[in-house]
Formats: structure tokens, sequence, C-alpha cells
């Protein structure tokens, strides 16, 4: 049926006169070609050749494509120059990229030149002998372009077809299609001019910062109305502009189905750490406005000291008294990734790694008050009773809890604790010292980890998953927290900057697109998401 469809379509370009100004190019030769005189939709986006720098061409009565980054992303493709000896490699992926068109402000005149390349080029594994093609591939304006036939478009490409004389030439993909949002143009920006980026989006709506320093609420439905729902304050302490009106620098993200705003106001040391919630219908709920870290777990809740100068015993639960009780050993610094350095002082980080089971808390502590050369490491508290004890001798500076396994990485090596029975398991060593583990994550027991000195994106076999790639962040989403995203900051090494991973360690989403791990947001199968390459707000079904 394909076959025949492309037949027909094939047969009216013929009919409309679409004859080129040369045919028959040899390579190495000059082609003429002409812009398409129908309709072109792409992936439901329709095509502007008139004012795009690298339009469809058409060549010998066949459309060409053009071969740039974007549109061969945008259709599931990559592409690749590795110079002039090896030339242009193009694969089917099904990589994922919004689209994100290449306008110009000049016109396009309806007659052009192109030419036939003589680079070698490579499609899917196999060699293609341009000047042996009936249709060969063109280069204009230094992009290569493919010609649309059964060979390329079908039997490569895997895209569908079809045209008619109202909707012209329709051509989709069998990539995830991407469903775009434009936002307002007075998004926040930096003194640079730069953009911010600070947004957020659920499965209803699309919050951001715009440039008056409001927080601004848009549904996704249409059509969109705008809500302020926020103003974020002018900052205390610090640098200031001439008006002295600097803003807080605030940070926006998804959780669960909610929206939430962070900041930070005052100095360093004394200043103070600001959580809210966004909700739904407009109005704001402040969670937060200390140094502690604040854990809800159902009907408990617990807190710690997360600000500068931390000291031992500042653990606590709330009674149902609603005041904060003590927790746990007094003599332990708690939530702290906390070190003695090579010179004996001592310094870290506050962690969020904390976990209730039961009436168990499972969280880092270090006993500060200790002469000996004492370690961070996992501690079991009882909630009703503080009864403290080190699960493993091991320093252990990170952790994560899943199902009834706690997993955790010491000098290189991974290991895992079983919470039912207490014993330990050596997974697998990762790193040599001095090397180190920059960070991991676990899904369903698959355990996903960054190489402190390459910085790259790893599985507990060792498999690069995204070679030459440094990774820019990891979370857990989902309506289970089921997926995995992971995102790259934008190198040329990075292959993809965006992949999702589902709980049987399969790639479910990839994109060449640049976005935050926290601007992303995963409801059902659908994947919501700031993406900061097109500047646009996309939605996609996973598959």
């Amino acid at each position: 049926m394909k076959r025949m469809m492309l037949c027909i379509i094939m047969a009216v370009l013929v009919v409309m006169g679409m004859v080129t100004m040369a045919c028959g190019a040899q390579e190495g030769t000059s082609a003429g070609v002409t812009l398409p005189e129908f309709k072109v939709t792409i992936n439901g986006e329709e095509i502007n050749n008139i004012n795009s720098k690298y339009p469809l061409i058409v060549y010998k009565d066949i459309t060409y494509f053009p071969m740039t980054y974007n549109d061969c992303r945008f259709l599931g493709l990559e592409s690749y120059w590795k110079g002039n000896t090896e030339g242009l490699f193009i694969e089917t992926t099904g990589v994922t990229a919004a689209y994100n068109p290449y306008r110009t402000s000049a016109k396009n005149s309806r007659y052009l030149m192109a030419s036939v390349p003589d680079f070698p080029i490579t499609v899917n594994g196999k060699a293609i002998v341009n000047r042996k093609e009936e249709y060969p591939l063109l280069s204009f304006r230094d992009i290569t372009y493919f010609p649309m036939t059964w060979k390329f478009g079908v039997d490569e490409f895997g895209w569908d077809y079809s045209f008619d004389n109202n909707n012209g030439l329709v051509i989709d993909s069998d990539n995830i299609k991407l469903e775009q949002k434009k936002l307002p143009d007075d998004l926040a920006e930096h003194n640079d001019g730069t953009f911010k980026h600070n947004v957020a989006v659920t499965s209803k709506y699309i919050y951001f910062e715009d440039n008056k320093g409001q927080i601004i609420q848009m549904p996704l439905s249409d059509p969109p109305r705008l809500k302020a729902v926020y103003q974020l304050p002018v900052l205390t302490y610090g640098w200031q502009d001439v008006d002295g009106k600097t803003l807080v620098y605030a940070n926006l993200y998804a959780e669960e189905g909610q929206v939430f705003l962070t900041y930070h106001q005052g100095g360093a040391t004394m200043g103070t750490d600001y959580l809210i919630r966004l909700n739904d219908d407009g109005t704001t709920t402040l969670l937060n406005e200390t140094r502690y870290f604040m854990k809800k777990f159902g009907e408990i809740s617990i807190k710690y000291w997360a600000g500068p100068a931390p000291g031992p015993g500042e653990l606590s639960i709330k009674g149902e008294d609603g005041e904060w009780h003590p927790l746990g050993n007094p003599d332990l610094l708690y939530g702290w990734a906390w070190r003695v350095r090579e010179d004996q002082s001592r310094g870290g980080g506050s962690s969020e790694d904390v976990y209730l089971v039961g009436d168990d808390l499972y969280i880092l502590g270090f006993d500060i008050m200790s002469e000996n050369n004492s370690t961070t490491g996992i501690y079991k508290v009882n909630t009703n009773t503080s009864e403290t004890v080190r699960i493993s001798d091991k320093e252990v500076i990170a952790f994560k809890l899943e199902g009834d396994h706690i997993y955790y990485h010491s000098s290189g090596t991974m290991y895992s604790y079983s919470i039912n029975d207490g014993k330990e398991e050596l997974l697998k060593e990762m790193v040599k010292a001095p090397d180190k583990i920059a960070g991991f994550s676990v899904l369903n027991g698959h355990i996903y980890w960054q190489d402190g000195v390459d910085q790259n994106l790893y599985n507990l076999d060792g498999e690069n998953l995204n070679a030459g790639a440094e990774l820019d962040g990891m979370k857990l989403t989902g309506d289970n927290d089921e997926y995995l995203v992971c995102t790259f900051n934008e190198t040329p090494q990075s292959k993809y900057r965006i992949m999702v991973f589902d709980e049987n360690g399969k790639v479910v989403f990839k994109s060449s697109d640049k976005t935050y791990s926290k601007n992303v947001y995963i409801a059902g199968n659908k994947i919501y998401f700031y993406n900061i390459t097109s500047g646009t707000v996309c939605i996609g079904e996973l598959r």
C-alpha cells in the first residue's frame, strides 16, 4: 500500500510540472533545483520553504529533504560528519527533537542551484555510491539533501507518506512526536541577557518566572490564561542594581503533580531558605523558611540542620503536640556527608538522603564528638525509642533506598544492604582510588552512576550510556517514580542531552534537545518538559 501511495505521489509531482533546470547531473556537477509548489507537512508541522535557510527542494521531479542537525533528529535520524575521508553518516535511531526551523528574513528564489557531493555517504551502515544513484544526494548551502524516494524514505528511514491536492505532501516519522507550547516573550533574564530558563511543568499547568520577577501560572489547555501567583522579593543582602531592586534567585520544579518554588534570602550564613508550594487554584503555601531540611513521611515529620556551622544532635521529630523533639544519638551530626581531610580539618555538605521504613529512619551520621578517626555512615534511628545503630562500618556519603534494600558506595565499590536480614552484599567495584563516584541513582535494581573523572553516565556493568557526554543531573519521576530522567551538558560530545530509562533499564526517550532534569515531569505515559533548545514547553507520549 505504501509503495502504491509513493508511486501516486511521484506521478502527481510530475503532472504538476516541477521540472528542474538541470537533469542528470553527475558527480561534482551543478544541479538546478526548484522550491516545491505544494504544501509540505512533516510530523504535523507545515514547512515554510519561502523563509527557510534550508528549504525542501525539488530535483528531477523528486522532493529533497535537508539533513541538518535539527531536521534529522526531528525525523528520528542522527547525522555525523567524520571528515572528508569518511564523510557523512546517517542512522535511523528513533531520537526525538522539537521542531526548530532555520528561519531567515530573506525570501528564497523559486529557482536555485545545488550540486552533487563527492564525499563518502553512509546510511544505516551501507555506503551510498552517489554517482550511480538515479536520484543522487545533493549539496545545497553546505547541507546534504536526501531524495524522498521509497529507497530512503521508507526502506531506510521508515517514514509514512501521503499526498492529496488539499493537504499536499504529508510525511510522518516513527519517532516520538513532541507537541509544543510557546511561552510568552517576557521570560526572566540574567544580567547578560540570557534566559534563566526558570520553568516548571505539570500535566495541567506551566509555571515560569517573567522579567518582573513574577511567577506566572499558565494552563496547558487553550486558550492560555496567564495568572501571576507570586512576586519574588527584592534581595536584602549583597550586590544591588542601580535601582536597588535585585530580586532573589529562584528555582521552580515539579514533583508529584505539584510545583514548588525555592529561593534563598539574605547572607550565606545568616540567610533563610524558602520552600513554597504553588497550588492549582493560584494560592501559595509556605512550607519552610528555615535553614533546616524538612521531610514529611505520611503523618511523621522530621528535620535536621542544613545551614552553615552544623553541630551534633540537630535531628528532630514533630510530636503529636505539634512541637519538635530531639531524635537519635545527640553526639551525631545528622544528614551531612562529612569528612576528615588529610590536614585533619573537617567539612562537607548537607544531604537529602533520608528514608523512613516502619519506625526506623535511615540517615547519614557522623560522630562529631569522637576523638577517633570517625567516618560518615548510614544510621538507623528508631523514631519511638531514639535507639541509633550504624548499619555498616564502611564510609558512606550517599545512599538510596529501593524496596527492602539500601544501595551505597564506598571507595569506588557499590554495595547493597538488606533491611530485612541486615546482610551487606558487594555488588561491584566501579572505580579505583583516588577516582570517585560523583553520584548515582537506582531504579528497579538497576544502578546508574556518574564517574567523578569523566563525568559520564554508566550502568553497573560499566557500560557508558551516552559516550563522551557529561551528566548534568538525574531525577526519578513518574506516578510511582518508575522513570529515571538523565540530562547532559550541551557539549559537542553529547550525543543525547535527555535520556529517560524505564524500570527494565530500557531507554524510552532520548533527545538531542537541552533541558535540566528539574524541568522534566512524567505523568502516566506522557513526558512534559521545558525545552531550552526550542524555547518551548514540549509534551510527548512514551512508548
